[in-house]
């Protein structure tokens, strides 16, 4: 099962690269204006993807001016929020997007689309590419569902375009 998980993984991170190759771009531009411009990013993630907050956070890998959204967080026109959900229907981030708009505050989300469901934030949107489980059990059923392991390496995707960009630009990460 392993050695399955692990092809199919790989086959997921690979869709993500070459499918989302030009978002990630489009993308790590806006957080990289959003660095430039003074502003923040603020990172937000609903269940299990809440833990990918405190992963970048303490991390030595993590992009400037990046903090944790909470509540209490008044949103600046040029400052960025960064959302990771299981599915870009997460009702919850859907919410968030609106009222996040709202405030002329830019929006990047990152969360898997089904084919029928498409992200609402259509033009900052990263597909995780991973609705299912990886691996079919005896049962039929599919288990190994990943979508902390597929966020962790959108992020990356991101962190590397943001830093060369940044480099461009002589700034500091």
């Amino acid at each position: 099962m392993l050695k399955i998980f692990t092809t199919q993984l790989f086959g997921v991170f690979r869709k993500i690269q070459e499918q989302e190759e030009d978002r990630i771009e489009d993308c790590g531009r806006l957080l990289a204006q959003t660095i430039i411009g003074d502003g923040t990013i603020y990172i937000k993630g609903f269940d299990e993807m809440d833990a990918i907050a405190g992963v970048i956070m303490n991390s030595n890998e993590k992009l400037p001016s990046i903090q944790r959204y909470h509540e209490k967080v008044e949103l600046e026109p040029e400052d960025c929020l960064l959302i990771f959900a299981r599915t870009a229907d997460d009702e919850r981030l859907q919410r968030l997007v609106e009222a996040t708009h709202s405030c002329g505050t830019s929006v990047l989300t990152i969360g898997a689309v089904e084919e029928d469901q498409p992200s609402k934030n259509e033009e900052f949107h990263i597909d995780m590419k991973i609705i299912y489980g990886l691996v079919p059990d005896d049962e039929g059923k599919r288990v190994g569902y990943p979508p902390f392991m597929c966020a962790l390496y959108v992020y990356y995707a991101l962190f590397f375009t943001v830093s060369e960009m940044l480099e461009e630009y002589e700034i500091e990460r």
